[in-house]
């Protein structure tokens, strides 16, 4: 029953999911690589892990997203799940439901008519 609760929590939170040529970029404090954002919500991301540190549930993190604009925002958070390169983080905070919107209205301009 926790599970579907959890899993009912996690799907109030507006959600975007990036084609693979606008996707922004999270950079995990004190490395240098930066890895594509998957999915992005106001809770938190999901995103392709290219680094050499060992990740893994429960583990916490600081971290910067960096959209299309250069406007970056920073982060601490928990991951949730870790599968090969697909990590999910968990935001301690919220990311501001302003820039979701931004978020949307940007791909909905570059993508439609383009895919």
């Amino acid at each position: 029953m926790q599970d579907k609760q959890d899993f009912e929590k996690t799907r109030k939170y507006y959600r975007i999911k990036y084609p693979h040529f606008y996707r922004p970029k999270i950079k995990i404090q004190e490395e240098d690589n930066e890895n594509d954002v998957v999915e992005l919500s106001e809770r938190g991301v999901r995103f392709l892990y290219e680094g050499t540190r060992q990740l893994s549930k429960g583990l916490k993190l600081r971290v910067t997203v960096i959209f299309y604009d250069g406007e970056a925002f920073q982060f601490a958070g928990e991951l949730l799940r870790v599968e090969k390169k697909d990590v999910i983080l968990r935001f301690s905070r919220n990311l501001p439901l302003s820039r979701i919107m931004k978020e949307q209205r940007y791909l909905i301009s570059h993508t439609i008519g383009h895919m």
